[in-house]
């Protein structure tokens, strides 16, 4: 696992097609923005793992 710190207006890429930017900080929370194709699909973890694969699938080709 990376771990980066990054301040309010910072960002990182993953490849060469995901950028990741902080938007905003708060005292227990962070805000992040992620600019990715359209074909990645970007979820949040706790999501994925409560949805039955077949929703997921059905999501990925709306």
């Amino acid at each position: 696992m990376l771990v980066l710190s990054r301040k309010l207006g910072q960002g990182f890429k993953v490849g060469s097609d995901i950028r990741v930017t902080i938007v905003k900080i708060d005292r227990n929370s962070v805000r992040i923005g992620i600019e990715a194709p359209d074909d990645i699909s970007v979820r949040r973890e706790e999501i994925v793992f409560e949805l039955p694969a077949e929703l997921c699938e059905a999501t990925d080709r709306a």
